[in-house]
């Protein structure tokens, strides 16, 4: 583009000197014929002014149709390089836009990534929440495998408690009628005894114990016939 431009600037100069030695050459032409007379030197001063006046033409000419042809390509190069700009205006608009949404996408990205992060995070802690999960369960399962085991031993140990007291209850209904049989023959003997001598009736029981414990061993004696007797009271 800067070659053309020199190309351009040098052709006009190029022109505007033909033209002006062509102005010159025919000031000094015209200045010749009027200092000279005579036919012969005026038709040898037109034939040469002829001559050079149209290879300055000619020059001109070729000059001016370079010259314009240099122009429309400079202005063809003026509207390449304006379509240019405008592309390149376009190129950065787009390259803008290109620009925002890679910064978008970049940001889309992080927040995916953080995101990603995150829910490793979520999982790991969700993975070590259900180990931790899945050991308090073994341990329950442990405690209610014991418990269990507890239950029935406890169990068992109710079951030979519930035999010891039905043997206990046994012997208990027993001893109560045995002690029932005792009473009735104390009573039996206090009663023989009230018979026998006067001895007060309004007592306790454990007081008529006392009272027959109290009589001496010959106090009582049996006959043969296994009546109750006392040699005393009898």
């Amino acid at each position: 583009m800067d070659g053309k431009a020199h190309d351009i600037e040098v052709l006009t100069r190029r022109v505007e000197e033909l033209q002006r030695e062509r102005d010159d050459l025919r000031k000094d032409i015209e200045q010749l014929c009027m200092q000279q007379s005579g036919p012969g030197y005026v038709s040898v001063a037109t034939r040469m002014l002829s001559q050079r006046a149209t290879a300055l033409e000619l020059d001109i000419e070729s000059l001016q149709k370079k010259l314009s042809g240099c122009l429309r390509e400079n202005h063809n190069l003026q509207e390449e390089l304006a379509e240019a700009y405008r592309v390149k205006s376009q190129l950065a608009d787009l390259y803008g836009a290109e620009l925002s949404k890679t910064k978008e996408l970049e940001q889309q990205v992080r927040f995916f990534q953080s995101s990603v992060a995150k829910a490793f995070a979520e999982r790991d802690n969700s993975l070590l929440e259900c180990e931790k999960a899945k050991e308090r369960e073994e341990a329950r399962l442990k405690m209610s495998a014991v418990f269990e085991e507890r239950t029935k031993e406890y169990q068992s140990a109710m079951e030979d408690q519930k035999r010891l007291n039905d043997v206990l209850q046994m012997e208990l209904t027993e001893l109560k009628a045995h002690t029932e049989s005792s009473l009735n023959v104390i009573l039996k003997f206090y009663e023989v005894r009230c018979r026998e001598c006067e001895c007060p009736s309004n007592i306790s029981f454990e007081e008529k114990c006392s009272i027959l414990l109290d009589d001496s061993a010959e106090s009582w004696s049996f006959s043969s016939d296994g009546e109750t007797s006392t040699s005393k009271h009898l």
